[in-house]
Protein backbone atom coordinates (compact mmCIF):
# COMPACT_ATOMS: atom_id res chain seq x y z
CA UNK A 1 0.00 0.00 0.00
CA UNK A 2 2.92 2.37 0.85
CA UNK A 3 4.23 3.38 -2.91
CA UNK A 4 0.19 3.05 -3.86
CA UNK A 5 -0.47 5.85 -1.03
CA UNK A 6 2.75 7.92 -1.90
CA UNK A 7 1.39 8.16 -5.76
CA UNK A 8 -1.63 9.55 -4.16
CA UNK A 9 -0.58 11.91 -2.55
CA UNK A 10 1.90 13.00 -5.14
CA UNK A 11 -0.90 13.39 -6.99
CA UNK A 12 -2.77 15.85 -4.31
CA UNK A 13 0.56 17.81 -3.78
CA UNK A 14 0.97 18.01 -7.48
CA UNK A 15 -2.22 18.61 -8.73
CA UNK A 16 -4.80 19.48 -5.74
CA UNK A 17 -3.63 22.40 -4.24
CA UNK A 18 -3.04 25.57 -5.84
CA UNK A 19 -4.92 28.53 -4.66
CA UNK A 20 -5.61 31.58 -6.52
CA UNK A 21 -5.05 34.12 -3.75
CA UNK A 22 -3.55 34.40 -0.19
CA UNK A 23 -7.41 34.52 0.90
CA UNK A 24 -8.19 31.50 -0.42
CA UNK A 25 -5.28 29.69 0.96
CA UNK A 26 -6.31 30.83 4.20
CA UNK A 27 -9.87 30.45 4.24
CA UNK A 28 -8.72 26.43 3.20
CA UNK A 29 -6.39 27.19 5.84
CA UNK A 30 -9.11 27.58 8.81
CA UNK A 31 -10.76 24.73 7.62
CA UNK A 32 -8.06 22.36 7.67
CA UNK A 33 -6.96 23.74 11.38
CA UNK A 34 -10.62 23.28 12.82
CA UNK A 35 -10.60 19.45 11.51
CA UNK A 36 -7.42 18.95 12.83
CA UNK A 37 -7.69 20.32 16.15
CA UNK A 38 -10.81 18.59 16.65
CA UNK A 39 -8.78 15.52 16.08
CA UNK A 40 -6.35 16.05 18.04
CA UNK A 41 -8.21 17.19 21.39
CA UNK A 42 -9.74 13.81 21.30
CA UNK A 43 -6.78 11.94 21.10
CA UNK A 44 -3.68 13.58 22.70
CA UNK A 45 -3.87 13.93 26.62
CA UNK A 46 -2.12 17.39 26.72
CA UNK A 47 -4.64 19.00 24.04
CA UNK A 48 -8.19 17.27 25.81
CA UNK A 49 -10.36 19.97 25.24
CA UNK A 50 -9.06 22.47 23.94
CA UNK A 51 -10.73 23.89 20.79
CA UNK A 52 -9.80 26.96 19.19
CA UNK A 53 -5.89 27.35 17.87
CA UNK A 54 -5.83 30.00 20.52
CA UNK A 55 -6.05 28.03 23.50
CA UNK A 56 -3.23 25.74 22.59
CA UNK A 57 0.22 26.46 24.39
CA UNK A 58 3.49 27.93 22.46
CA UNK A 59 5.33 24.57 22.37
CA UNK A 60 8.95 24.36 22.13
CA UNK A 61 11.22 21.52 22.45
CA UNK A 62 11.54 21.04 26.02
CA UNK A 63 7.73 21.40 26.27
CA UNK A 64 7.30 18.44 23.81
CA UNK A 65 10.13 16.36 25.45
CA UNK A 66 8.21 16.95 28.64
CA UNK A 67 5.03 16.38 27.69
CA UNK A 68 6.14 13.28 25.40
CA UNK A 69 4.37 10.73 27.09
CA UNK A 70 0.28 12.73 27.22
CA UNK A 71 1.23 14.57 23.84
CA UNK A 72 1.85 11.86 21.22
CA UNK A 73 -1.49 9.41 20.37
CA UNK A 74 0.36 6.28 19.40
CA UNK A 75 1.13 5.03 23.04
CA UNK A 76 4.58 5.21 23.08
CA UNK A 77 6.76 6.06 25.97
CA UNK A 78 9.52 8.80 26.14
CA UNK A 79 12.19 6.22 28.04
CA UNK A 80 11.30 3.37 24.86
CA UNK A 81 11.20 5.70 22.37
CA UNK A 82 14.83 7.31 23.41
CA UNK A 83 16.48 4.20 23.95
CA UNK A 84 15.19 2.48 20.30
CA UNK A 85 16.32 5.81 18.28
CA UNK A 86 19.90 5.79 20.52
CA UNK A 87 20.08 2.26 19.41
CA UNK A 88 19.54 2.76 15.63
CA UNK A 89 21.97 5.70 16.40
CA UNK A 90 24.35 3.31 17.25
CA UNK A 91 24.72 0.43 15.15
CA UNK A 92 24.10 2.82 12.27
CA UNK A 93 20.35 0.79 11.48
CA UNK A 94 17.77 3.06 10.59
CA UNK A 95 15.35 0.66 9.44
CA UNK A 96 13.49 -0.99 12.15
CA UNK A 97 10.07 0.34 13.64
CA UNK A 98 8.76 0.55 16.64
CA UNK A 99 5.09 -0.28 17.40
CA UNK A 100 4.80 0.28 13.38
CA UNK A 101 6.41 4.06 14.35
CA UNK A 102 8.83 5.49 12.51
CA UNK A 103 11.12 6.82 15.47
CA UNK A 104 13.70 9.54 14.78
CA UNK A 105 16.46 11.48 17.00
CA UNK A 106 17.18 14.98 16.38
CA UNK A 107 20.10 16.76 18.24
CA UNK A 108 18.96 19.88 16.58
CA UNK A 109 20.89 23.29 15.51
CA UNK A 110 20.87 23.99 19.17
CA UNK A 111 22.24 20.47 20.81
CA UNK A 112 19.37 20.15 22.51
CA UNK A 113 18.18 16.04 21.88
CA UNK A 114 14.85 15.41 20.50
CA UNK A 115 12.51 12.72 19.31
CA UNK A 116 10.07 12.70 16.59
CA UNK A 117 7.54 9.78 15.60
CA UNK A 118 6.35 9.51 12.07
CA UNK A 119 3.45 7.06 11.07
CA UNK A 120 3.36 4.76 8.06
CA UNK A 121 0.27 7.25 6.50
CA UNK A 122 2.35 10.30 7.55
CA UNK A 123 5.52 8.93 6.26
CA UNK A 124 3.89 8.11 3.07
CA UNK A 125 2.78 12.21 2.97
CA UNK A 126 5.79 13.50 3.20
CA UNK A 127 7.32 11.17 0.70
CA UNK A 128 4.28 12.20 -1.99
CA UNK A 129 4.98 16.26 -1.04
CA UNK A 130 8.71 15.87 -1.10
CA UNK A 131 8.49 14.12 -4.35
CA UNK A 132 5.74 16.67 -6.00
CA UNK A 133 7.80 19.61 -5.09
CA UNK A 134 11.01 18.05 -6.46
CA UNK A 135 10.79 15.19 -9.36
CA UNK A 136 11.29 17.67 -12.43
CA UNK A 137 10.23 15.22 -14.89
CA UNK A 138 7.53 13.78 -13.00
CA UNK A 139 6.71 10.59 -10.44
CA UNK A 140 7.15 7.81 -14.23
CA UNK A 141 10.56 9.29 -15.12
CA UNK A 142 13.50 7.17 -13.38
CA UNK A 143 15.79 8.80 -11.05
CA UNK A 144 19.06 8.74 -9.30
CA UNK A 145 19.59 10.06 -5.74
CA UNK A 146 22.30 10.73 -3.52
CA UNK A 147 21.30 12.06 0.22
CA UNK A 148 23.77 13.04 2.28
CA UNK A 149 22.18 13.10 6.18
CA UNK A 150 23.97 12.14 9.36
CA UNK A 151 21.55 9.53 9.98
CA UNK A 152 19.17 7.24 7.74
CA UNK A 153 15.23 6.72 8.47
CA UNK A 154 12.45 5.08 7.14
CA UNK A 155 11.01 8.74 6.33
CA UNK A 156 13.64 9.61 4.00
CA UNK A 157 13.46 5.50 2.39
CA UNK A 158 9.82 5.86 1.57
CA UNK A 159 11.03 7.55 -1.05
CA UNK A 160 12.65 4.67 -3.07
CA UNK A 161 10.79 2.41 -5.80
CA UNK A 162 11.14 1.01 -8.71
CA UNK A 163 12.03 3.84 -10.74
CA UNK A 164 13.63 6.19 -8.11
CA UNK A 165 17.03 4.71 -6.70
CA UNK A 166 17.91 6.60 -3.22
CA UNK A 167 21.44 5.89 -2.35
CA UNK A 168 21.96 7.20 1.64
CA UNK A 169 25.45 9.02 2.07
CA UNK A 170 26.49 8.75 6.30
CA UNK A 171 27.84 12.17 6.53
CA UNK A 172 30.44 10.37 8.89
CA UNK A 173 31.92 8.45 6.25
CA UNK A 174 34.77 9.40 4.22
CA UNK A 175 35.01 11.61 1.82
CA UNK A 176 37.23 9.20 -0.60
CA UNK A 177 34.47 6.89 -0.27
CA UNK A 178 31.78 9.28 -1.12
CA UNK A 179 33.86 10.64 -4.30
CA UNK A 180 34.31 6.90 -5.67
CA UNK A 181 29.98 6.10 -4.72
CA UNK A 182 29.33 8.86 -6.27
CA UNK A 183 31.06 8.27 -9.40
CA UNK A 184 29.86 5.32 -9.64
CA UNK A 185 26.29 6.19 -9.15
CA UNK A 186 25.94 9.25 -11.33
CA UNK A 187 23.03 10.95 -9.64
CA UNK A 188 20.30 13.33 -10.97
CA UNK A 189 19.42 14.76 -7.77
CA UNK A 190 22.24 15.78 -5.56
CA UNK A 191 20.78 16.59 -1.65
CA UNK A 192 23.06 17.31 1.27
CA UNK A 193 23.83 20.12 3.64
CA UNK A 194 25.71 23.05 2.72
CA UNK A 195 29.35 22.43 3.97
CA UNK A 196 29.05 18.99 2.25
CA UNK A 197 28.12 20.38 -1.06
CA UNK A 198 31.20 22.44 -0.59
CA UNK A 199 33.35 20.05 -0.08
CA UNK A 200 31.75 18.05 -2.99
CA UNK A 201 32.10 20.99 -5.41
CA UNK A 202 35.91 21.48 -4.46
CA UNK A 203 36.35 17.91 -5.49
CA UNK A 204 34.49 18.57 -8.64
CA UNK A 205 37.59 21.20 -8.84
CA UNK A 206 40.66 19.99 -8.12
CA UNK A 207 39.40 17.20 -10.67
CA UNK A 208 38.80 14.21 -8.53
CA UNK A 209 34.95 14.13 -9.09
CA UNK A 210 33.19 14.28 -12.43
CA UNK A 211 28.93 14.29 -11.78
CA UNK A 212 26.95 16.44 -13.12
CA UNK A 213 23.10 16.46 -11.52
CA UNK A 214 19.81 18.20 -12.89
CA UNK A 215 19.05 19.17 -9.30
CA UNK A 216 21.10 20.11 -5.91
CA UNK A 217 19.27 20.15 -2.87
CA UNK A 218 20.50 22.46 -0.10
CA UNK A 219 19.49 20.97 3.63
CA UNK A 220 19.83 21.35 6.91
CA UNK A 221 22.00 24.42 7.24
CA UNK A 222 21.73 27.87 6.15
CA UNK A 223 22.89 28.42 2.74
CA UNK A 224 24.51 31.52 2.98
CA UNK A 225 23.99 33.54 -0.60
CA UNK A 226 27.88 33.14 -1.50
CA UNK A 227 28.11 29.69 -0.80
CA UNK A 228 25.31 29.43 -3.53
CA UNK A 229 26.92 31.44 -5.95
CA UNK A 230 29.59 29.11 -5.90
CA UNK A 231 27.25 26.33 -5.64
CA UNK A 232 25.29 27.27 -8.69
CA UNK A 233 29.14 28.61 -10.65
CA UNK A 234 30.32 24.59 -10.11
CA UNK A 235 27.16 22.46 -10.73
CA UNK A 236 26.08 24.31 -13.59
CA UNK A 237 22.84 25.32 -12.19
CA UNK A 238 20.36 28.22 -12.56
CA UNK A 239 19.07 27.56 -8.93
CA UNK A 240 20.04 25.35 -6.05
CA UNK A 241 17.02 24.21 -4.47
CA UNK A 242 16.58 24.27 -0.68
CA UNK A 243 14.19 22.65 2.12
CA UNK A 244 13.91 24.03 5.09
CA UNK A 245 13.02 20.89 6.77
CA UNK A 246 13.47 19.85 10.39
CA UNK A 247 12.03 17.78 12.96
CA UNK A 248 8.84 19.32 13.28
CA UNK A 249 8.10 19.13 9.14
CA UNK A 250 9.11 20.24 5.72
CA UNK A 251 8.40 24.15 6.36
CA UNK A 252 9.69 25.58 3.41
CA UNK A 253 11.11 24.92 0.06
CA UNK A 254 12.35 26.51 -3.52
CA UNK A 255 10.22 27.35 -6.11
CA UNK A 256 11.58 27.56 -10.00
CA UNK A 257 12.08 30.87 -10.07
CA UNK A 258 15.03 30.15 -6.80
CA UNK A 259 12.39 31.51 -3.84
CA UNK A 260 11.51 30.14 -0.84
CA UNK A 261 8.64 29.63 0.08
CA UNK A 262 6.80 28.23 3.54
CA UNK A 263 5.17 25.51 2.57
CA UNK A 264 1.69 26.70 3.71
CA UNK A 265 -0.32 23.96 1.94
CA UNK A 266 0.70 21.42 5.06
CA UNK A 267 2.24 23.99 7.85
CA UNK A 268 0.12 26.94 9.52
CA UNK A 269 2.75 29.64 10.08
CA UNK A 270 2.41 32.51 13.07
CA UNK A 271 5.15 34.98 12.59
CA UNK A 272 6.64 36.44 15.48
CA UNK A 273 8.04 39.45 14.32
CA UNK A 274 11.45 40.65 15.39
CA UNK A 275 11.57 43.44 13.05
CA UNK A 276 9.14 45.12 9.79
CA UNK A 277 10.33 41.64 7.94
CA UNK A 278 12.33 39.15 10.06
CA UNK A 279 10.22 36.47 11.95
CA UNK A 280 10.27 33.36 14.17
CA UNK A 281 8.30 31.25 12.82
CA UNK A 282 5.56 29.29 15.18
CA UNK A 283 4.79 26.18 13.59
CA UNK A 284 0.68 24.75 13.18
CA UNK A 285 1.11 20.99 11.20
CA UNK A 286 -2.27 20.22 10.32
CA UNK A 287 -1.39 16.73 9.35
CA UNK A 288 1.09 15.20 11.59
CA UNK A 289 -1.32 12.71 14.14
CA UNK A 290 0.86 10.51 15.49
CA UNK A 291 3.06 13.39 17.34
CA UNK A 292 0.86 17.18 16.77
CA UNK A 293 3.33 19.81 16.14
CA UNK A 294 0.73 22.41 17.32
CA UNK A 295 1.66 26.17 18.03
CA UNK A 296 5.62 25.36 18.09
CA UNK A 297 8.14 27.94 18.57
CA UNK A 298 11.37 27.39 16.58
CA UNK A 299 14.60 29.49 17.03
CA UNK A 300 15.08 30.12 13.19
CA UNK A 301 15.19 34.04 12.38
CA UNK A 302 12.84 34.10 8.41
CA UNK A 303 13.28 37.22 6.88
CA UNK A 304 10.12 38.12 4.19
CA UNK A 305 10.74 38.79 0.86
CA UNK A 306 9.93 43.02 0.07
CA UNK A 307 8.28 41.97 -3.60
CA UNK A 308 5.95 39.27 -4.39
CA UNK A 309 7.70 35.98 -6.14
CA UNK A 310 7.35 35.99 -9.94
CA UNK A 311 5.98 32.52 -9.86
CA UNK A 312 3.01 33.71 -8.23
CA UNK A 313 2.68 31.43 -5.26
CA UNK A 314 0.28 32.18 -2.81
CA UNK A 315 2.43 30.87 -0.15
CA UNK A 316 4.56 33.65 1.66
CA UNK A 317 7.92 34.46 0.07
CA UNK A 318 10.98 34.53 1.69
CA UNK A 319 14.00 36.82 1.12
CA UNK A 320 16.32 33.96 3.29
CA UNK A 321 16.70 31.98 6.08
CA UNK A 322 18.97 33.88 8.07
CA UNK A 323 19.73 31.78 10.82
CA UNK A 324 18.62 30.94 14.46
CA UNK A 325 17.64 33.44 17.30
CA UNK A 326 20.48 31.89 19.17
CA UNK A 327 22.96 33.31 17.42
CA UNK A 328 22.24 36.81 17.65
CA UNK A 329 25.32 38.48 18.86
CA UNK A 330 24.75 41.01 22.09
CA UNK A 331 27.67 43.44 22.41
CA UNK A 332 27.39 46.54 24.81
CA UNK A 333 26.11 49.40 23.63
CA UNK A 334 27.12 52.70 24.03
CA UNK A 335 24.90 53.57 26.67
CA UNK A 336 25.73 50.62 28.23
CA UNK A 337 22.31 48.22 27.20
CA UNK A 338 22.71 45.32 25.72
CA UNK A 339 22.49 45.65 22.11
CA UNK A 340 21.20 42.48 19.36
CA UNK A 341 23.15 42.46 16.11
CA UNK A 342 21.51 39.52 13.87
CA UNK A 343 23.40 37.61 11.89
CA UNK A 344 23.28 39.02 8.68
CA UNK A 345 25.27 42.01 9.74
CA UNK A 346 27.98 39.82 10.81
CA UNK A 347 28.21 38.05 7.64
CA UNK A 348 28.45 41.28 5.95
CA UNK A 349 31.30 42.38 7.70
CA UNK A 350 33.34 39.04 6.40
CA UNK A 351 31.65 39.91 2.31
CA UNK A 352 32.70 42.97 2.37
CA UNK A 353 36.02 42.88 2.63
CA UNK A 354 37.91 43.92 -0.42
CA UNK A 355 41.25 42.80 0.02
CA UNK A 356 40.89 39.30 0.30
CA UNK A 357 37.94 37.16 -0.62
CA UNK A 358 37.43 33.81 1.45
CA UNK A 359 35.27 31.16 0.95
CA UNK A 360 35.30 29.29 4.38
CA UNK A 361 34.85 31.54 7.34
CA UNK A 362 33.00 31.07 10.68
CA UNK A 363 32.39 33.98 13.19
CA UNK A 364 31.94 32.79 17.04
CA UNK A 365 30.98 35.19 19.54
CA UNK A 366 32.42 33.22 22.44
CA UNK A 367 31.39 32.67 26.50
CA UNK A 368 33.84 35.93 26.91
CA UNK A 369 31.91 38.45 24.63
CA UNK A 370 34.85 38.04 22.26
CA UNK A 371 35.12 37.23 18.79
CA UNK A 372 36.60 34.49 17.14
CA UNK A 373 36.89 34.49 13.14
CA UNK A 374 38.56 31.40 12.12
CA UNK A 375 39.67 31.99 8.52
CA UNK A 376 42.61 31.62 6.44
CA UNK A 377 43.49 35.14 6.67
CA UNK A 378 46.66 37.06 5.02
CA UNK A 379 47.77 39.97 7.93
CA UNK A 380 46.37 42.51 5.24
CA UNK A 381 42.92 40.50 5.26
CA UNK A 382 43.08 40.37 9.44
CA UNK A 383 43.52 44.18 9.64
CA UNK A 384 40.49 44.75 6.90
CA UNK A 385 38.36 42.31 8.84
CA UNK A 386 39.07 44.27 11.86
CA UNK A 387 38.16 47.29 10.16
CA UNK A 388 34.47 46.15 8.85
CA UNK A 389 33.81 45.01 12.58
CA UNK A 390 34.93 48.59 13.64
CA UNK A 391 32.55 50.41 10.89
CA UNK A 392 29.50 48.05 12.08
CA UNK A 393 30.21 49.18 15.98
CA UNK A 394 30.14 52.47 14.93
CA UNK A 395 27.13 52.83 12.80
CA UNK A 396 25.23 50.63 15.57
CA UNK A 397 26.63 52.20 18.74
CA UNK A 398 28.00 49.45 20.25
CA UNK A 399 31.45 48.68 21.87
CA UNK A 400 33.41 46.28 20.20
CA UNK A 401 35.17 43.64 21.92
CA UNK A 402 38.45 41.77 21.22
CA UNK A 403 38.89 39.92 18.14
CA UNK A 404 40.95 36.89 18.10
CA UNK A 405 41.99 35.35 14.81
CA UNK A 406 42.02 31.32 14.28
CA UNK A 407 42.57 29.25 10.76
CA UNK A 408 39.26 27.60 9.92
CA UNK A 409 37.97 24.57 11.05
CA UNK A 410 35.02 22.62 11.12
CA UNK A 411 34.01 19.57 12.42
CA UNK A 412 32.99 16.57 10.30
CA UNK A 413 28.88 15.61 11.13
CA UNK A 414 28.40 18.34 13.00
CA UNK A 415 25.98 21.50 11.45
CA UNK A 416 27.54 24.29 9.84
CA UNK A 417 27.23 27.45 11.33
CA UNK A 418 28.97 30.73 9.85
CA UNK A 419 27.91 32.75 12.65
CA UNK A 420 27.47 30.71 15.93
CA UNK A 421 26.69 32.63 19.57
CA UNK A 422 28.17 30.67 22.33
CA UNK A 423 27.81 33.49 24.85
CA UNK A 424 24.87 32.34 27.04
CA UNK A 425 24.88 34.83 29.85
CA UNK A 426 21.62 36.62 28.06
CA UNK A 427 18.01 34.92 28.10
CA UNK A 428 16.87 37.41 25.24
CA UNK A 429 13.66 36.62 22.91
Amino acid sequence: MGQFNIGRYYLLYKYGRHFASREKLEQWQRKKMNHHLRYIARHSAVYRGKESLQEYPIADKRFMMENFNQLNTVGIRREEAEKFAVEAEKTRNFTPKLKGITVGLSSGTSGKRGIFLISDQEKDRWAGYILAKFLPKGIFASYTIAFFMRADSNLYQAVRSRKIRFHFFDLYGEMEEHVRRLQQISPQILVGQPSLLLALAKEIEQGRLAIFPNLVISIAEVLEKEDEERLKKIFGLEVIHQVYQCTEGCLASTCPEGTIHLNEDIVHIEREYLDERRFIPIVTDFERKAQPIIRYRLNDILVEKKEPCACGSACLALEKIEGREDDVFWFKGYDGAEKPVFPDFIRRCMLFMTEEQIEEYRVVQETDGSLHVYGDLSEKGKKEAEKEFACLAEGMEFVLPQIVFKPYSWEKGRKMKRVERKRDDLHHG
